[in-house]
């Protein structure tokens, strides 16, 4: 592979990446962010 293919599959493994991190399991409610499904999040904290 040439330099400007390593580039280019560095830059889609990156944006990937990215778009991953931006798929979690929250859920937004009014001033808290917690994951779905995790019961002791509301607990958490306290």
């Amino acid at each position: 592979m040439s330099v400007r293919q390593w580039q280019a599959a560095l830059l889609v493994l990156f944006v990937l990446s990215g778009l991953g991190g931006c798929s979690g399991n929250y859920k937004f409610n009014d001033n808290t962010y917690r994951p779905l499904g995790d019961p002791q999040a509301v607990n958490r904290g306290k």
